[in-house]
């Protein structure tokens, strides 16, 4: 879920620092993993994780004996912004069926599935019939006021607020927040150059919401499709951000382009099990 209140704020990268709480009560994982003879210390595990960019778990990481994702689960899930999100069934062999209940949507969620499929190369996402799918996408009323939001995913529903799909005044509104500038086309709505923008912004979002559904909540990196305008430090989030991580003036969401980190934080997941 991406909420947008469209006030500008000044933009800063900060700096954070964590310790690896390896050392915390491991909770024995809802996932069974195959048995492994190769033991490796706790402390060469916090080392590579350290040692990875922020939020971004790469092949460092991901190659240990599953016994240590089944006792580490949780310090993976708090470095890393991950939780299981999707409802058990949901994947199916790691694969996704995708039902999309409106017409509107299908071409945009057509290509969100294809996105990931071709960034993770397997097929995470697929086309589902009514009577046989895991996941539906749909519009929802979810009103235009505080606290609303253009996608939504919860447990196996993907949602997009039709108040903000058809108005014409949204897309703006959303750029500006964004990067403090003005959408040249703002008032020509019926531009190729809106259109296209336009067309690319909803298949973000479906892209972004369809990343929840892999179990990959926000980060604050502008070029990462999961990005959010903020976030709270919990026992699943790394630190809490109040304001976007601009990187190199791009921004994912008008592109729908997945980032490094996009894409390693959904292998990390599927490698957790979360689906």
């Amino acid at each position: 879920m991406k909420k947008r209140n469209f006030i500008l704020v000044a933009l800063a990268s900060i700096s954070f620092t964590l310790a690896v709480p390896l050392t915390l009560n491991t909770t024995s994982s809802p996932i069974t993993y195959a048995k492994s003879t190769k033991r490796i210390a706790g402390k060469t595990v916090a080392k590579a994780i350290k040692k990875t960019p922020d939020l971004n778990p790469t092949a460092s990481v991901r190659k240990y004996p599953a016994y240590i994702y089944d006792k580490y689960w949780q310090v993976f899930d708090r470095w890393y912004n991950v939780q299981p999100m999707s409802a058990p069934g949901v994947f199916k062999k790691h694969t996704a069926s995708v039902y999309v209940a409106n017409q509107s949507l299908k071409s945009y969620t057509y290509a969100a599935m294809q996105n990931w499929n071709k960034a993770l190369k397997v097929k995470a996402f697929k086309l589902g019939t009514k009577a046989h799918h895991t996941i539906t996408v749909g519009f929802k009323n979810a009103g235009t006021g505080e606290g609303s939001w253009d996608g939504y995913y919860i447990t196996s529903k993907l949602y997009i607020n039709y108040n903000f799909f058809d108005n014409a005044k949204y897309l703006p509104a959303v750029y500006k927040a964004e990067t403090g500038k003005t959408l040249a086309s703002a008032d020509q709505p019926n531009s190729a150059d809106y259109q296209a923008l336009y067309d690319t912004y909803w298949k973000s979002v479906i892209t972004h919401e369809l990343g929840h559904s892999l179990s990959l909540d926000h980060t604050p990196y502008s070029n990462d499709i999961m990005e959010a305008d903020s976030g709270t430090k919990s026992g699943d989030a790394k630190y809490s951000w109040s304001q976007s991580k601009v990187v190199n003036d791009d921004y994912a969401i008008f592109q729908n382009k997945l980032s490094s980190r996009d894409i390693n934080r959904a292998k990390l997941t599927r490698i957790l099990g979360y689906w």
